[in-house]
């Protein structure tokens, strides 16, 4: 199967793809800790695969993900209220990790997900999907999306995933059974159960339901879920921007 990644496209198949269908998509996600069990970058690691999969279906072109988000608490999550043992855990000094956290804010995240826009835009897409690794670039992702709407004519859908999928009973969470149930079906060789074997109770950083519930047909079917709702918004997206146009 042709990749659908714009970054390993050879050029004639990047506008085959684009005039076929034109929908760009963007996974962002960041580098924090996930567990024992889960990559640190699994929020993007995630989100890449998710639109992979909706390219796929859909067709449109998959953007490389973009590992950054505008907050200052990234690797040692001073956000968790055990935060101090994911930094031993992961060996960064804590004194010298607060010390050097520099003043959060969206505002350069902002500008710079509206300046991609504008890219996928002018190269001759008419739909963007943004899809939100981790859940707190969704709200900054879709104030941008609004604010390029207003003056551009891309058209933006943004989502987390479960978002689209709650009325089934999905529900998020942090490193536990839905994101590792999804890793497990999207890239399976990067999730390692075997290494909350013998560690603390409950594992450490995750919020939710026991990783080790987790499945790979229960991310399968999860997964699936999420692409025909993003195939049902695209096209209503595709039909408002009058696209195919007519013969």
């Amino acid at each position: 199967m042709t990749t659908r990644r714009w970054e390993l496209l050879l050029p004639h198949d990047w506008v085959r793809m684009r005039k076929h269908v034109p929908v760009a998509y963007l996974p962002l996600g960041r580098l924090e800790w996930h567990g024992r069990h889960l990559p640190m970058g699994l929020d993007a690691v995630k989100a890449h695969a998710l639109c992979q999969r909706m390219a796929e279906r859909i067709g449109g072109i998959v953007l490389p993900p973009l590992y950054y988000g505008d907050d200052p608490t990234q690797v040692a999550d001073l956000h968790f209220k055990d935060g101090h043992r994911i930094s031993e855990a992961l060996a960064i000094d804590r004194a010298r990790y607060e010390a050097a956290t520099p003043p959060g804010g969206w505002e350069l995240y902002q500008r710079l997900l509206q300046a991609i826009f504008a890219e996928i835009e002018r190269v001759g897409f008419l739909v963007a999907v943004v899809v939100a690794g981790h859940y707190p670039l969704r709200g900054p992702a879709a104030d941008a999306a609004e604010s390029y709407m207003q003056r551009g004519e891309l058209r933006i859908l943004t989502c987390i995933g479960y978002d689209l999928v709650k009325d089934l009973g999905y529900q998020g969470d942090h490193a536990a059974k839905w994101e590792t149930s999804l890793l497990l079906a999207l890239r399976p060789e990067l999730v390692d159960l075997s290494r909350l074997d013998g560690q603390e109770e409950p594992p450490l950083g995750v919020a939710g339901e026991d990783p080790r519930q987790a499945s790979a047909e229960f991310g399968e079917q999860a997964v699936r879920h999420i692409v025909e709702r993003v195939y049902e918004k695209v096209g209503q997206l595709l039909r408002e921007a009058q696209w195919p146009p007519a013969a």
